[in-house]
Order: structure tokens, then sequence, then C-alpha cells
């Protein structure tokens, strides 16, 4: 090879190599353009607030991608990047192939902390607030507060309120100890009796009547005083109440009284008052009243005075004790007492002081029955009248001829109500009026409704029976009514002629109908507390045993029933089946329903006065009936308050009778 050629040769290897080293940069070059452009992709990390983006640190935690400022290069992984910057929480941000090239990250102030204590006694009660709200309670807390200014307000029932106005910054840590000033009080006791020792926090300071300035705090308080009981009391000075005053009341110390009672059965009093213990601690060095009773016996009395810490047994037996008693009667008749035979009037005996049952009795006469309490201390004297039963049935003015009836009567004293319903009353009529009432007489009511057997004694078209006789006029019941006077010789009530009612005689004893007003006082105010809806009550539930009414018997007969009851009867039943109601009456409830004296008016009667013996408004219209029947299937006809209007006789429609006493 010529030199020639091998310099050619030279060259050729000499031009090659950087040929190569370039290729392979541009090749290089290529190579992260395509990187740039299609594999990695820059995240711009934009962070708030300023003061947090001034000083904000990144790194990334997780994935491929590396960092340039706040300006994440991420591969195709996803990439975890933590956002830091002093005084502010971390941030972890995930970054992914959705996340957008600008990540808004936003970071939260680390808060302030509050620290303070204070270092004062009774400590522990102390309460902290901030802005008004409770922060904690104790002598010390550690509590974070965010970024801003507060209101800080120290509070100790024993020391004035401390007060100030704080400022934290993020992370800050303020310490606090403030000084509180106790509160100024004072003690003010007394007692009766007075001249007591007290002791404060088991120091001696005076004695009652006593003052003692102190400061704020729970205070031992000891009064103390010969012959009495300790008084300890643990009390507070605070500053709602810096001022505390006692009195004391000290008890004497105790000594023991131990009685032994013969008889027995008596009745003890210590002191005026009545004890029922035989062993009782009294006050010692104080004079003691004792008094022992028993009826039938003489009186123990005495007066005692013990020394302290003295048990004292007390014996007491007492004598008996009889009194002279006479008893005379207007006609010679049989004494006895206590259910026991003695002799016939007059009669002079020694009896027991003890209380007597004392019966004078003679056949024809009614018997007289009292009570007598002989005495040691004088005679005691008894004289009875005797009546034939007819003399006696007279002056107590009560009923005869209808007692050969069997009609029953019972005595009724009614009081101030109002009749009628309230306006939320359901079912309510707008005829039931609130009216107010009252009563100036005395009545005497049948307890049964009058029976068929009963108005036949009148009535020979009626066939006697016990079922209550319905089917019959008002005018009928009322022309009843003046029959049964006549055969007691009573003024009639009723002034009635040609079959027409002309007027009453409102002063007349004679027998009659019940008002509405008094009947509705027997179904709703008798023998109750209040005025109540039904016979039974307020229950919207028929009790067992209530009434006769449309029980289920009648189902597919009416359309209204109450399937729930059973009464036993499809029709009238016998007057005094069911039970009596509160006040001892029979059927006001059910069976069938009762004329009244009082006739129908939509008018609005005077609700702003009392009525007195009210027989209704001044009306022309029906005759009004009370009370359910036995078709009666809804609750709202069973209210007391109900009114039945009725032009003629109804088969469910009967009546009760009533007559004043005087």
């Amino acid at each position: 090879m010529s030199d020639l050629d091998a310099q050619l040769k030279q060259r050729q290897k000499s031009t090659l190599l950087p040929m190569l080293i370039g290729a392979l940069l541009a090749l290089l070059l290529a190579l992260t353009v395509v990187v740039y452009l299609f594999v990695v992709k820059g995240h711009t990390i934009k962070v708030s607030p300023e003061p947090a983006a001034q000083q904000a640190q990144f790194k990334v935690t997780s994935g491929m991608g590396w960092l340039s400022d706040n300006v994440l290069y991420r591969l195709a992984s996803d990439v975890s990047v933590q956002v830091s910057s002093p005084t502010y929480y971390d941030h972890a941000q995930q970054i992914t192939a959705t996340t957008a090239s600008v990540v808004e990250v936003e970071l939260k102030p680390k808060p302030g902390t509050l620290a303070a204590k204070v270092s004062v006694p009774f400590a522990e009660h102390t309460l902290w607030v901030v802005d008004g709200q409770l922060l904690g309670k104790g002598a010390a807390i550690s509590e974070p507060l965010e970024q801003g200014q507060y209101q800080l307000s120290i509070e100790n029932p024993y020391y004035q309120r401390w007060q100030k106005r704080i400022e934290l910054e993020r992370a800050q840590i303020l310490t606090l100890e403030p000084l509180l000033k106790p509160i100024k009080g004072a003690l003010n006791v007394a007692s009766v009796p007075s001249g007591a020792d007290v002791y404060v926090n088991d120091q001696l300071q005076g004695q009652t009547p006593f003052s003692l300035s102190v400061s704020g705090g729970i205070y031992q308080l000891t009064v103390q005083k010969r012959g009495y009981r300790d008084s300890t009391e643990e009390l507070e000075v605070t500053e709602q109440f810096p001022s505390v005053e006692r009195n004391y009341q000290l008890e004497a110390q105790q000594a023991t009284l131990a009685f032994t009672l013969q008889p027995s059965g008596g009745s003890l009093f210590v002191n005026g008052q009545l004890v029922s213990e035989t062993e009782l601690s009294v006050d010692a060095n104080t004079m003691h009243s004792v008094r022992y009773v028993k009826p039938g016996f003489y009186s123990f009395n005495s007066k005692v005075i013990l020394p302290p810490q003295v048990h004292k047994a007390y014996p007491i037996t007492l004598k008996p004790e009889q009194g002279k008693v006479t008893i005379t009667s207007n006609v010679q008749a049989q004494v006895y007492i206590d259910e026991q035979p003695v002799a016939t009037t007059p009669l002079t005996t020694m009896l027991p002081a003890l209380a007597h049952d004392v019966k004078v009795a003679k056949p024809g006469y009614r018997a007289v029955h009292k009570k007598l309490t002989p005495s040691a201390e004088h005679p005691t004297t008894m004289h009875v009248e005797l009546l034939t039963e007819f003399d006696a049935r007279r002056r107590e003015g009560r009923p005869l001829f209808v007692s050969t009836l069997g009609i029953d009567m019972k005595r009724f004293s009614m009081d101030a109500f109002t009749m009628g319903s309230p306006q939320n009353e359901i079912g309510r009529k707008r005829n039931e009026f609130p009216v107010k009432v009252d009563f100036s007489r005395t009545v005497w009511v049948s307890a049964h409704e009058i029976s068929e057997a009963q108005f036949s004694a009148f009535a020979n078209d009626v066939a006697p029976s016990s079922l209550p006789v319905s089917n019959i006029s008002w005018l009928r019941a009322l022309q009843y009514c003046n029959w049964l006077s006549e055969q007691e010789a009573l003024t009639p009530y009723y002034r009635i002629a040609n079959n027409q009612l002309l007027g009453i005689n409102p002063q007349a004893r004679g027998y009659r109908l019940l008002t509405e007003a008094e009947w509705e006082w027997l179904a709703k105010k008798a023998k109750r507390a209040r005025a109540t809806k039904y016979v039974w009550g307020d229950s919207e539930r028929i009790p067992r045993d209530a009434g006769n009414f449309a029980d289920s018997s009648l189902k597919g007969q009416q359309p209204f029933y109450f399937a729930n009851y059973q009464d036993g009867f499809a029709n009238k039943a016998p007057v005094g089946s069911f039970r009596a109601d509160k006040a001892g009456l029979y059927d006001l409830a059910g069976n069938v329903s009762e004329w009244v004296f009082d006739s129908s008016s939509y008018v609005t009667p005077d609700l702003s006065k009392v009525h007195i013996d009210y027989t209704g408004p001044r009306s022309t219209g029906n005759p009004i009936a009370k009370g359910g029947n036995y078709l009666s299937g809804r609750m709202q006809s069973l209210r007391g308050a109900v009114k039945i209007i009725s032009d003629g006789p109804s088969a469910t429609i009967g009546f009760r009778i009533a007559r004043y006493e005087r």
C-alpha cells in the first residue's frame, strides 16, 4: 500500500468517529423530543394561601417523576407529591393521567395553642371561657385555637373574674399564668340560744352572734354550746354570694324515756304531741309533760326532767272509769246497750266511760239508735222520743204510698254545675247549651225507672211486669205523678185540666218528672269530683254491665250497634237488671230513655248567669227525653247532654219520678 493510500485510509477513520457520535447525539435528541412530547407530562402545582406559597416545598413520595421548582414532570405512572410549608399542615397530592396541568393546593394553617394555668387554692373550680364559649375546666388548660384574636375570661366562684384580649399566630404556643384576685366576703353566724362557740376550719373564732371577714372559698363551720348538739356545715363564700348568714336553732342534748303502758292501746302524748313509740328521745335538762289516755279509764298526767344521756324506764298504769247513765223515753221501751238487752225505760245504771251504741225499741215504733259516752265527772242523761213508722216517715218527708208500689226513693242534695256540653265534645248538637245551673232544694229521686207493674196501679190498660213502662205520652207521665201525690195527700206539682198542662206549682212537694238539669246532674255529676261525659265517666269504652244498649244481638236489624258489647237483652230489660251507677241509680244510661219536664228549644238561653232550679227555656216545643236506650248503638247517643225530642209515645221512652223534700 502506498503512503497515499495509507493517509486516505487514516483520514477516513479519523472522520468516521465524529460522524458516529453526531449520529448518536441526534438520535438521542430525537428520542428525548419524542419522550417529552409523547411520554412525559408536566404539572404546575399552585399553592395557596400566599404565605404558604412563599415557603412551599415539594417532594415526590411515590411514582416516576421529578420536580423542577413547583413543576412536576410525570412519566406514564401516577405520582404522589408532598407539599409542605412552615406553620401549615403537609398536604399529599395524587397526580394521575386525568389531572389537569395546573394543580391547585390549599394548605391548612396549623392552630396556635393556648397553654395557661392558675396557681391558687380551689383552682380546680376554674372555668376557661373564650369568646363566651367554655373551653375547659381546671387549674390548667392546653387547647388549640385557630389563628386570630380572642376574648379570654377566667372564672372561678371564689375569685374575681379575670379577662384579657389575646392573639394567636399559626402554630404559636401562647403561655399565660394570670394571678386571680380572691373576692372579699363575710361569715355572719347567730344561734338560738346565743353564746355558742364558733369554729372556722377547726379554729375557734368567737361566739355567736359572730361576724368574720373572709376571702372567697370553702369553710368548715362548727357551732358548739354545752348541753346542745354540735352543728357543723360546709359553707361557700362565692362571687355570687359573698356574704353568708346562718342562724342555727341548736338542738338540746338528748335523753330517753321508755314507757310501759297498762292497759295498752291508749293514746300517749308527750309535750302535747301524740307519739306512737314507747321509747322516745327527748331534750335533756328540759321539762316535758306526759299524758296517757284511753276511753274507759282515768287519764294519767305528769311532768319529767332528765339529764343528758339518761335512759329512764317510765311505767304508766290507768285506773278504770265509770259514769252514771239515765235513759228515758216517751213510751216504755226496751233498751239495748252494745246490742245486748239491758232493761226497759226508765233506766239508770253505771257504765264504763267508753262510747256505747244505745238502741231504744218498741214494737210498732221506729227504733232509735244513739251514741253515748259516760263520764265520772257528771251524770249522763238521754231522752228518746219514739215515733210510729208512719209519723217517722212523715217527719222525715220520706214517701209513703210509693213504697207500697215497690218504688225506692233516694235523697240528693244537688250542687252547682254546667249542664249541656262543651264546644269540643264529639257528637255535640247545637241545642246542648252550656247553661250554668244551681239547686235550692233537696230532691228525692226513684232509684229505678217506673215499671209496668207500678204504672198499672194507675192505668189498667198496662199489663203489670218488671219491665220499664214505655209507649206512654209525656202528659200521661205527668198525670201519673199527680196521682201518686194525691195518694199521699201532697199538693200536686202539675196543674192539669182537660188533658192539658196549664202550669206547675213550683213550691209543691208532689211527685213530678226530673228537670233536664236535675237529670244531667244525676248522670254526670252525682258522687263525682267533676262532671263527666257519660254516666260511667269519660271512657269511650262501655264498661261491662253498664246498661242495656244496642249490642251485637241487633246485628242485621239496625245499622248501628256495639259489636263488642253484650248485655243479654235484645229488647227492654227488667228494671234494675244492671248494676247501679255511682249515685245508686239504675238504668240511667240505658234500657229506656226517660221523659224530663223540659221542652225543646233552639233559642240560646242566658249563658251569663246561674239559673236556680232551672226548668228549661219557655218554649212550646216538643218534650225532651234523656239517656240511652236498648236501641242506642252509637257512643254519641249515650252522652249525658243528648236531648231526645219526641212528639208522642215511643217504645224506647219511659220515665222515673222525683219530688222535693221540703
